[in-house]
C-alpha cells in the first residue's frame, strides 16, 4: 500500500451499482462478475460495454462473459466502471492512520493519493512535533516516527483504505534544520537538509516538493531549493511545486520553475496550476504557452489541475509573510498586539505583488469558508463564510478573522473561492 509509482491500480471502483445477485459459490469460477457495464480503462479510448471477472485481488477476465458463474454478480447496467482513480494532491497522510478508511478518497473513486505539498510526514524533530501538537491532541494521534521509513512501517501494519505515495517535502527539512525564521541555511544547514532529502528518496520519496506561496517555504530562496533538487534527481526523482506566486507574481514564478528544473536538471511538475485572483482570469492560455515553449527549450515541464472554483489552506494564509515568521506561538503574540492588527489592516486591504494576498483575492471575507477546526468550541462555525462569522460577532471582518485563528490556534482550515 506504500512506495507506489504514479501507475493505475489494478483495482476497480463501482462509482455504482445495483443490490448484488448471487449464484452458487460452489459452481462459481469466479469471485465477481460485474455485468452489462460500459467499461472506462484509463487509456483515453472510448469506453466499451462488457462484463468484467474478478479472480481473487486481479481482474481476470473482461468482455462477453454470458455463461460464466460467479459467487457474486453486480448488474452496472448504466453505470460506469474505471480503474481507480489518482489523487494527485491530497493531504491524507495523517489522516489515513486517524480514520484508515479514507471513505472521503474511497467514495470518490480515489484508490491511489499522491502528498507532501512542501511539508511531508517525515522527518520530524522534537521542533516539529511542537508545532503539531494541537492538531495531534485533538485526534489523538500518536506519532511513533521520525523518517520517511518509520512512517511507511507504521502504515504498513495499520493499513490504509488508499495507495499512499509521497514526496519530501523541502519545507519539512527547512522546519527540521533551521526553524521558522527567515534567512537562508548555513553551508553546514544546507549539507544537513540535503542528507534529509537524501534519506527520504531512499526510504521511497517520488521526488522533493516545494509549496513557496507560503511560511516558511516562502523564505527559501531559488539557490537553495535547486540543491535540494539537484539530491532528488541523483535517486530518481522529479521537482514538484506549489509555486511562489499562482497570481499577481506568476511570470517569475514560472521563471522560478523552469530555472530549477534547468539547473538541477530535473523534471519539473507543477501542482494544482491556476491563474488565480479576479485579475489574473484567463491568463492561463498565456501561461501555459510558455510551458509550450520551455518544453520546446528541452525543459521536461508539466502540469496538474483540478476542476473547482476554489482552493483550500490555512486560514491563517490571509497573513502576510512576516506575521508568519517564527512559528506559531510568535504569530499569535502578534495578532494579540493592537498595533500589529492595524498594521496587518492596512496590508492585508492593499493589493501586492510581494505576496499572495489570498484574503483579497477571494474577494474578502465572503469568499472564504471555514472548513475545518482543531478546537471544538469552534465547530459550530464550520461552513460558514467569515462575513457571516463577523456579523454574527459584529465584528469587523479582520478583526473576526485575527480572533478566530487566536481561538483555533492557528490550525484552522478554510476554503478560498478565488478561481
Amino acid at each position: 500500500m506504500t512506495r507506489i509509482s504514479l501507475a493505475l491500480t489494478v483495482a476497480v471502483l463501482i462509482l455504482a451499482s445495483s443490490p448484488p445477485h448471487t449464484s452458487s459459490a460452489a459452481t462459481a469460477e469466479y469471485n465477481i462478475i460485474i455485468r452489462n457495464a460500459l467499461v472506462l480503462d484509463g487509456s483515453g479510448r472510448p469506453g466499451i460495454h462488457a462484463d468484467i471477472a474478478i479472480l481473487g485481488d486481479r481482474i481476470d477476465r473482461i468482455g462477453n462473459l454470458h455463461g460464466a458463474r460467479a459467487a457474486r454478480v453486480i448488474d452496472a447496467r448504466g453505470q460506469i466502471v474505471a480503474p481507480g482513480f489518482i489523487d494527485m494532491l491530497g493531504q491524507s497522510e495523517a489522516y489515513v492512520l486517524i480514520d484508515p478508511r479514507a471513505m472521503s478518497k474511497v467514495m470518490m473513486g480515489v484508490t491511489t493519493e499522491i502528498t507532501g505539498e512542501g511539508e511531508s510526514i517525515a522527518p520530524v524533530n522534537d521542533r516539529i512535533l511542537k508545532e503539531q501538537e494541537d492538531f495531534n491532541r485533538r485526534f489523538n494521534l500518536t506519532v511513533d516516527w521520525r523518517t520517511l521509513g518509520e512512517y511507511f512501517k507504521r502504515l504498513d501494519k495499520q493499513g490504509a483504505g488508499v495507495n499512499l505515495g509521497t514526496f519530501v517535502g523541502a519545507t519539512q527539512v527547512r522546519e527540521y534544520v533551521i526553524g521558522y525564521n527567515d534567512r537562508p541555511p548555513t553551508a553546514d544547514e544546507l549539507t544537513q537538509m540535503k542528507t534529509l532529502v537524501a534519506d527520504a528518496m531512499k526510504d521511497g520519496a517520488l521526488g522533493v516538493s516545494t509549496s513557496l506561496q507560503y511560511v516558511p517555504a516562502r523564505f527559501a530562496q531559488t539557490d537553495e531549493i535547486v540543491e535540494l533538487a539537484k539530491v532528488a534527481h541523483q535517486y530518481g526523482g522529479i521537482y514538484i511545486t506549489h509555486q511562489r506566486s499562482e497570481a499577481n507574481a506568476i511570470d517569475d514564478s514560472m521563471k522560478e520553475v523552469f530555472e530549477i528544473a534547468r539547473r538541477a536538471n530535473i523534471p519539473a511538475e507543477i501542482w494544482h496550476f491556476k491563474t488565480a485572483y479576479k485579475k489574473n482570469w484567463g491568463r492561463m492560455p498565456e501561461m501555459l504557452r510558455r510551458i509550450e515553449a520551455a518544453r520546446r527549450q528541452g525543459l521536461k515541464i508539466t502540469a496538474d489541475v483540478y476542476p473547482y472554483v476554489a482552493g483550500s489552506t490555512s486560514l491563517s494564509a490571509c497573513l502576510p509573510p512576516w506575521a508568519l515568521e517564527g512559528g506559531t506561538d510568535r504569530m499569535i503574540s502578534r495578532l494579540k498586539d493592537t498595533a500589529t492588527r492595524e498594521r496587518l489592516k492596512k496590508e492585508i486591504t492593499t493589493d501586492s505583488r510581494d505576496w499572495e494576498n489570498i484574503y483579497l483575492g477571494s474577494g474578502g471575507p465572503s469568499g472564504i469558508l471555514i472548513g475545518s477546526v482543531v478546537n471544538r468550541e469552534l465547530e459550530s462555525w464550520q461552513g460558514k463564510r467569515l462575513s457571516e462569522i463577523a456579523e454574527a460577532q459584529k465584528k469587523e471582518p479582520l478583526d473576526a478573522l485575527f480572533d478566530f485563528i487566536i481561538a483555533d490556534h492557528g490550525q484552522t482550515g478554510a476554503i478560498f473561492f478565488m478561481m
